[in-house]
């Protein structure tokens, strides 16, 4: 479903046009963003995860190693308490295992385990073929440009993007 057409001007009528195309930009990420994460929230739901799950997973496997629940708070933008839980939830499932970090004993590590390997190489195929076609509306290079611009967006004050 596309973002509502009065959704996205609500408001802006009396901002200059420089401003109100910002607002705009942000409403349909917003918008852009929930609908691509609902999609692939019903394709893994017979899975049993959800995509911020998968999100966490993917990240904690592009770390060169295991990273604490506050590194991974604070590169998500999650509260250590909601990574708590989502690690909580993925260690029931068997994805991954907290360990105590033997330089910090306070600190927990978010430990991937075989399963989920075996279940990214099988899952991955597909999903990648979901988010194509949630995305099959822009050419190849409109996704380059939009990536390009995103990962600006995402960069700290012009700085390398958030890993």
């Amino acid at each position: 479903m596309k973002p509502n057409r009065q959704w996205l001007e609500l408001g802006l009528d009396a901002l200059p046009t420089p401003r109100a195309e910002r607002v705009r930009l942000f409403r349909l990420l917003l918008a852009t963003a929930a609908r691509m994460r609902a999609a692939l929230d019903r394709e893994l739901a017979a899975s049993g995860i959800t995509t911020q799950q998968a999100a966490l997973l993917q990240w904690v496997q592009a770390q060169p190693e295991a990273p604490t629940m506050g590194a991974v708070a604070l590169a998500m933008s999650m509260t250590h308490q909601n990574v708590k839980q989502i690690a909580l939830s993925l260690q029931r499932k068997g994805f991954l295992d907290i360990a105590v970090d033997a330089a910090d004993r306070r600190a927990r590590r978010l430990v991937l385990t075989a399963y989920h390997h075996r279940f990214w190489a099988q899952r991955n195929p597909q999903d990648f073929s979901e988010v194509e076609g949630l995305t099959a509306e822009l050419g190849d290079a409109e996704v380059q440009t939009l990536v390009g611009l995103l990962t600006r967006l995402n960069s700290p004050q012009g700085g390398p993007p958030p890993s």
